[in-house]
């Protein structure tokens, strides 16, 4: 495809992310195939603070999100193939953030697409993944959630951080049906003579109508203070969910069609809990299955 790369602007050099709602919101020199218009929302993605050298980790990058799919757009100095999701392929979809530190992952059987992004303004960010959720079909509300029946809690209460996480995590209206929470807590490792005292992060498991959020606060095995990792699955891909022992705790696994899967660790401790919330998960969703067969498939 010819592309005219306007003169006067390069979007190279914008720091902040922001909302693209028409093709009068694209920067000029950031073309787009005849094909991608015609997108819901789509939001601009800055590329990294260049260092001394004028170089980045990542280039600018734009997400138009149609009906049917996402269309991922690279700056056109880079030459880089555009890149389509098509929504009945994806999984799940992450969104972590730490401080300033910012990355979208939207995963498939086939592909794990790695968006980072800087946080200087996250809104946009929240208003393309809002649009994906509540105006796309790739999370059509089951029946999983019945209406007037208040949500089932199995762990400990919720502790002031994992509150807000889950709040910020739900939509507006949309009805919480059961969640399960395993608290941050302290773990202590020996290395030779020494024990070592280390925090290992919380997790949160929740399930609406329309989706399964995980909301953690550690990556890389590390608990983070300023920060949270959330995943979200349409209910509709989900395959099972079960519970797996182990020496020191065992995991949560869900599994996804198309073989992915979350394994979600269980501290000592918390396996009884895990494993009621996943029972109850799945006898609701055998129920809703055989209730609504033509809403449960991909």
């Amino acid at each position: 495809m010819s592309q005219t790369i306007a003169p006067d602007v390069d979007s190279r050099r914008y720091i902040f992310p922001y909302s693209i709602r028409s093709t009068d919101d694209l920067p000029a020199d950031f073309p787009i195939p005849e094909s991608a218009k015609g997108f819901q929302i789509g939001v601009f993605l800055p590329r990294d603070h260049p260092d001394w050298f004028g170089r980045s980790r990542y280039p600018p990058r734009i997400l138009l999100l149609h009906r049917d799919a996402i269309l991922v757009l690279t700056h056109p100095r880079y030459d880089t193939e555009p890149v389509r999701l098509a929504l009945s392929d994806i999984a799940f979809y992450a969104a972590g953030h730490f401080l300033l530190i910012g990355w979208l992952r939207f995963a498939t059987a086939e592909c794990e697409v790695d968006l980072p992004y800087n946080t200087r303004s996250e809104r946009p960010i929240n208003e393309f993944l809002d649009s994906l959720v509540g105006r796309s079909p790739w999370t059509a509300a089951d029946a999983l959630v019945r209406p007037g029946v208040p949500p089932a809690e199995f762990g400990p209460s919720l502790d002031i951080k994992f509150t807000n996480l889950l709040t910020a995590a739900i939509r507006t209206g949309e009805p919480l049906g059961a969640r399960w929470f395993n608290p941050p807590a302290e773990r202590i490792r020996r290395w030779g003579p020494f024990r070592v005292r280390s925090k290992a992060g919380g997790d949160l498991v929740a399930c609406t109508n329309q989706r399964l959020i995980w909301i953690r606060d550690q990556c890389n095995d590390r608990y983070e203070r300023y920060g949270s990792i959330t995943s979200v699955a349409p209910l509709r891909g989900i395959e099972s969910m079960q519970c797996r022992r182990a020496d020191e705790g065992g995991d949560l696994t869900v599994a996804f069609h198309g073989g992915l899967s979350w394994r979600i660790p269980l501290s000592p401790g918390a396996y009884a809990e895990a494993e009621a919330f996943a029972e109850a998960f799945m006898s609701d969703r055998r129920f809703q299955q055989a209730a609504f067969p033509e809403e449960t498939t991909i």
